[in-house]
C-alpha cells in the first residue's frame, strides 16, 4: 500500500519535515517516471512536476514550475493529426518541437504531424495580422522563424492553404472596392481622407480613428484630443425611498458622499487646476511670470475692461504661487503709476483682516510684466465663484423679461454677512467702499464675501482723513445694495419712493426699516451697531441655518472618513498578500499569518453562490473591512481553496496577523 501524500507538500509546496522523520510521501515515488522521460527524450529535461497516473487514484497534484517543459500523454499518439488554423493554435506545437527536438518527436510520435506543416496555411492570415499591427507602428518581430516555415508537403495542407488563400483574395478585393467608393463620395462631398479623419474626431472624441483609413502623412498630422470635461452626468442617482427598508439595511449611496456635493467640489478642484494652451495666442500674450506667480489664467471674458467703479482698466487672472504652490487671484490695474511709496504701507492693514465674508488679501505690487506700470493686488481664490450683478441682475435666456427680488430668506442671509464683515471693517478703522453688486462675490450656498479691498485706499491715498466719511458712505451704498437686491433692479435707487412701496408689499416690515435707517440723513453719524440691534432676531434664526448646514456637511465628511479608513487597510492588503519577489522565500510565502490574510481576501472578495456565480456584495466588503479595522472579537470560518481545511478566526486576530506582516514588511 502506497502512503498518503503529505498535506503540508498540498498546502504549502514544501514539507519542512520531510528529512526529520514525516511518515507521509513526497513525491519521490515518481522519480522514476520521470527519469525514463528524461531517457526517452534525450534533448529535453526531466519535468519537475508530477502527472497523475491511473495506477495511483489518490495521487493529488504537485507544483508546478516556470521552467517545466511540455509533456505530450501517451494517449494522444493514435489521434489524428490536427492543422491549425490560427497563429496561436501552432505557436504551442513549435514549443513542443523545441523543448523535446522535431527529429525525436518525429520518431517517437509516428501519428502526430509536425507543426512545420501548418505554418503555410496560416502564412496569409499571420501577414494580414502583422501587417495590421505595422501600420500602427508595432514591429512584426514575433513571425516564425525561416526553420519553422519550412513545411512537409501534403496534398490536404495544399488543399486548405489554397482555399485561404482564395478566401483572402475576395476579402482584400471587397476591402478594395468599399475604400474607393468612399473616397468617390468624399471627393463628391468637397471632403478628402483627410477631412473625413477630422470629422470623425469632431463627431466622437472618444472613438479611436481607423488607421488605415488615412495615409501616414494625414496620421502624423493628428491633432491631440482636447481636454474633455468631467463626466458628472456618470454618477448614479440616490436610490428613492423606501418605506418598508429595515432598520438594520442601508443602500449604497448612505457610505458615500452626496453626489451634488461630490459635484461641486470635483468642479471647483477642475476650475483650480485650469490653465492655458501654452500655443494659443492668448496665452503667448501674457507674461510666463509676475513677481512670484506663475500660470496666469484669465477669469474675466470682458471684452470691455474699463471699470466704472475704479475709473482705470482693470484685469483679472488666476495664478499659482511658487512660494506654497496655491493658487491665487490678481487683479491688475492697467496703466497705473504709483505716485507716493507710502500709499503702499496701506495694504498693511488690510492684510490683518480675517474675516469669513470678506475675501482676504496678500499683498499688492507694482510690475512692468505686462509691458505697461500695472498695480496687481494679491486675493484668495474662490473657485468658480460669481458676483451678485452677474447672478441677479443679468437677464438669463432661461428667465427672460424683468427679474423677480432675492427671496427674503436669502435677502437677510446677505444682509448679516455684509453687516457683520462692515462691523469688522469700521473697529478696525478701515471703510468697504466697494459695496457694489459686481464687487460682491457668491462663493457658495448663501454665502456672499466683499471682493476688492483695499484698492481705493492706495489709488485714492489720502492717508486716512476720510475714513469716517467713508464709513458713513458705505452704509448709504449698502441701503441702496439692498433696495436694488429686493426690487431686481439697478435703477431701482433713483426712484425710493416706488421701490419702497414695492418692498412694503413684497417682505416683512423690517427690512424696510433697515432700509429707511441706513438711507436716512442725519446730522449725527450712524453707526453699523444700530443695524446689528435692528436685525437681532434675524441673526439667530441665521446662525441656526448655519448650524443645520453645518451638520449636513460634518455628516457627508464622516461618510468620507470611514471610507479612507478602508482604503488604508485594502492598501497594507494589498501589499502583504502574494507578493511575487518572496514566492520561494520559506520565511515569508503563503504560511501562518499570510496564509489566513490570503484565505481572508477570499472570504471578502471571492464569494460565490450555490449555482458558482461571483457574488459582488459591497455592503458584505464594508462590513468585513469595518469589523477589521475595529479588531472586534466575531468568529468567521476560513476555507481553503481545494476546500480540505476550515480555519475560525477572529477578526482580532486578522488585524494582529496585518499589523505583524505590514511591520515585517516595513522594516525589510
Amino acid at each position: 500500500m502506497n502512503p498518503k501524500q503529505c498535506r503540508n507538500v498540498l498546502i504549502h509546496g514544501f514539507c519542512k519535515y520531510e528529512n526529520s522523520g514525516c511518515e507521509f510521501s513526497h513525491g519521490r515515488e515518481m522519480s522514476g517516471f520521470a527519469n525514463s522521460a528524461a531517457l526517452h527524450h534525450p534533448g529535453s529535461v526531466a519535468p519537475q512536476a508530477v502527472f497523475q497516473t491511473s495506477a495511483s487514484p489518490d495521487w493529488k497534484k504537485g507544483k508546478l514550475r516556470f521552467d517545466s517543459p511540455e509533456f505530450k500523454p501517451s494517449n494522444i499518439i493514435s489521434a489524428p493529426s490536427f492543422a491549425p488554423s490560427a497563429l496561436s493554435s501552432h505557436v504551442g506545437f513549435n514549443a513542443f518541437e523545441s523543448s523535446f527536438g522535431a527529429e525525436n518527436v518525429d520518431q517517437a510520435y509516428p501519428g502526430y504531424t509536425s507543426s512545420r506543416a501548418s505554418v503555410a496555411s496560416v502564412n496569409n492570415y499571420e501577414d494580414n495580422l502583422i501587417g495590421g499591427f505595422g501600420a500602427m507602428g508595432v514591429s512584426n518581430a514575433f513571425r516564425a522563424t525561416p526553420q519553422l516555415q519550412q513545411q512537409h508537403h501534403h496534398p490536404l495542407h495544399q488543399q486548405q492553404q489554397q482555399q485561404m488563400q482564395q478566401q483572402q483574395k475576395q476579402m482584400q478585393q471587397q476591402q478594395l472596392q468599399l475604400q474607393q467608393q468612399k473616397q468617390q463620395q468624399d471627393r463628391l462631398s468637397g471632403l478628402g481622407s483627410g477631412s473625413a479623419f477630422f470629422q470623425q474626431l469632431e463627431s466622437d472624441p472618444f472613438a479611436y480613428p481607423d488607421i488605415q483609413q488615412g495615409s501616414p502623412q494625414q496620421i502624423q498630422k493628428t491633432p491631440s484630443a482636447p481636454l474633455q470635461p468631467l463626466q458628472y452626468h456618470l454618477y448614479s442617482p440616490a436610490l428613492p425611498h423606501v418605506t418598508n427598508i429595515p432598520p438594520h439595511c442601508k443602500p449604497i449611496h448612505y457610505f458615500f458622499m452626496e453626489d451634488k456635493l461630490r459635484e461641486q467640489l470635483q468642479r471647483q478642484s477642475e476650475a483650480s487646476q485650469s490653465t492655458l494652451d501654452p500655443n494659443s495666442p492668448e496665452a503667448q500674450s501674457l507674461p510666463s511670470e509676475v513677481h512670484v506667480y506663475h500660470s496666469l489664467f484669465p477669469l474675466d471674458d470682458k471684452q470691455d475692461r474699463h471699470s466704472k467703479v475704479f475709473g482705470f482698466p482693470t484685469s483679472v487672472y488666476k495664478a499659482i504661487s511658487s512660494v506654497d504652490g496655491r493658487p491665487y487671484v490678481l487683479r491688475r490695474i492697467e496703466g497705473f503709476r504709483l505716485l507716493s511709496e507710502t500709499a503702499m504701507s496701506s495694504i498693511e492693514g488690510w492684510r490683518r483682516i480675517n474675516h469669513a465674508s470678506i475675501v482676504s488679501v496678500r499683498e499688492a505690487f507694482t510690475t512692468k510684466s505686462f509691458g505697461d506700470n500695472s498695480l496687481v493686488f494679491v486675493y484668495d481664490y474662490h473657485p468658480l465663484s460669481t458676483t451678485l450683478s452677474a447672478k441677479y441682475f443679468v437677464v438669463s435666456p432661461l428667465r427672460p423679461g424683468v427679474k423677480l427680488g432675492v427671496p427674503e430668506k436669502s435677502l437677510w442671509s446677505y444682509i448679516i454677512q455684509i453687516s457683520s464683515a462692515i462691523k469688522t471693517l469700521h473697529s478696525a478703522g478701515l471703510a468697504a467702499r466697494i459695496l457694489e453688486p459686481s464687487k460682491i462675490l457668491v462663493t457658495g450656498k448663501n454665502r456672499v464675501r466683499l471682493n476688492c479691498c483695499g484698492i481705493f485706499d492706495m489709488i485714492n491715498f489720502d492717508g486716512g482723513k476720510n475714513t469716517l466719511q467713508f464709513q458713513q458712505d458705505d452704509l448709504v451704498n449698502f441701503g441702496r445694495l439692498i433696495v436694488s437686491l429686493a426690487c431686481g433692479s439697478l435703477a431701482a435707487v433713483h426712484n425710493l419712493p416706488k421701490s419702497l412701496e414695492y418692498i412694503s408689499r413684497q417682505y416683512s416690515i423690517d427690512l424696510k426699516n433697515v432700509i429707511l435707517l441706513l438711507l436716512s440723513k442725519r446730522s449725527n453719524y450712524k453707526s453699523i451697531d444700530e443695524v446689528l440691534t435692528m436685525i437681532m432676531p434675524r441673526i439667530l434664526q441665521e446662525a441656526n441655518s448655519a448650524n443645520s448646514y453645518n451638520d449636513i456637511l460634518e455628516s457627508e465628511l464622516m461618510k468620507e472618513t470611514e471610507n479612507g479608513r478602508v482604503v488604508r487597510l485594502l492598501a497594507k492588503l494589498g501589499f502583504i498578500n502574494e507578493r511575487p519577489e518572496f514566492d520561494m522565500d520559506p520565511s515569508w510565502s503563503e504560511t501562518g499569518d499570510r496564509y489566513l490574510l490570503k484565505l481572508f481576501r477570499d472570504y471578502v472578495f471571492h464569494q460565490v453562490d450555490e449555482l458558482g456565480n461571483p457574488v459582488v456584495d459591497v455592503g458584505h466588503v464594508l462590513q468585513c473591512l469595518n469589523k477589521l479595522d475595529a479588531g472586534v472579537d466575531e468568529r468567521i470560518m476560513l476555507m481553503s481553496r481545494d476546500e480540505q481545511s476550515c480555519l475560525i478566526v477572529s477578526y482580532k486576530e486578522l488585524k494582529q496577523c496585518i499589523e505583524t506582516s505590514f511591520g515585517l514588511l516595513s522594516r525589510q
